[in-house]
């Protein structure tokens, strides 16, 4: 009767540490929930709000991140994105310094427009302006400096695709009446510039070098400006897949941009910025590329 009775103990406690157990374990699934593990950094774990979220820890572990796409997936062209910024111990990072790098490694560059990141509050910061100029393997590399604490993290994006590609590959004609002078003054009247392409007529994927001629209003040369150039493709919402370079050729107002290439047919502005002796002045050009 003794042996049964200690055997009924023992077959209580059993049991009841099993159950404490489970409910250990439940407690900390609780706990864990919105949580996930960030790659390469052990048992450090990063916050998640969102099912669809991508998340990260910073490379020096200062921080935790999540990515949220409002469209589910960056296309090529215009993208909008959503960054949360934690602390990796927990807690909201506000006023910190947040700056998103679309970067394309297979090619070696990113994007001449740099995307514009506003901070929402709680922790959110909101980028606007992500600009993928074609299609492939791009990055977004996110940089946070707070209060001297610098830390960034990359996040991968192995095929980048263009929504509606068949029909943006139309070469569809440009807004009528465009102004297609290769000539031209500056908005403000104080430079005239002009261009011609040294490989003839402009075509899609090739590239090639532009003879840029800079002078005053007077007619007189412009030498040793700061020039820099921009390309966009307006109905697409993208920019040139190169970043060309500007040689000043040292006399006579002549500049040269190496490394144009337009990879898509139709029209396109391409805009030139000029800086000489303290005074700045922009011209667009409208091209029709077959």
């Amino acid at each position: 009767m003794k042996r049964l009775l200690l055997v009924f103990v023992a077959l209580f406690f059993l049991l009841s540490g099993c159950a404490a157990r489970e409910d250990q374990m439940a407690g900390h699934s609780a706990e864990m929930e919105g949580m996930t593990e960030g790659h390469g950094h052990g048992d450090v774990k990063v916050t998640k709000h969102f099912d669809e979220s991508l998340t990260k820890l910073t490379d020096n572990n200062l921080y935790s991140l999540e990515l949220v796409i409002p469209d589910e997936h960056l296309k090529m062209g215009v993208n909008t994105v959503e960054i949360i910024v934690h602390h990796s111990t927990g807690g909201d990072v506000a006023q910190a310094d947040v700056t998103v790098t679309p970067w394309m490694p297979s090619m070696g560059h990113g994007v001449m427009e740099k995307p514009v990141v506003m901070e929402r509050g709680g922790g959110l910061y909101s980028v606007e302006n992500v600009v993928l100029s074609m299609t492939g393997h791009w990055q977004l590399q996110v940089k946070v400096a707070k209060d001297d604490k610098t830390d960034e993290a990359v996040f991968d994006f192995p095929e980048i695709k263009a929504m509606g590609h068949e029909h943006a590959m139309m070469h569809a004609p440009p807004p009528k009446d465009l102004d297609y002078a290769t000539e031209k003054m500056t908005v403000n009247d104080i430079f005239k510039v002009s261009y011609k392409s040294t490989g003839g007529l402009i075509r899609i994927n090739r590239i090639h070098s532009w003879e840029l001629t800079i002078r005053d209003a007077d007619g007189q040369p412009v030498n040793n400006a700061k020039v820099t150039v921009v390309g966009d493709m307006p109905e697409h919402g993208h920019g040139l897949p190169t970043q060309p370079e500007v040689f000043n050729m040292g006399v006579g107002g002549f500049y040269r941009i190496d490394g144009m290439k337009f990879q898509m047919p139709g029209w396109w502005v391409v805009t030139i910025n000029v800086m000489a002796d303290g005074v700045h002045d922009a011209v667009s050009f409208n091209l029709d590329v077959l």
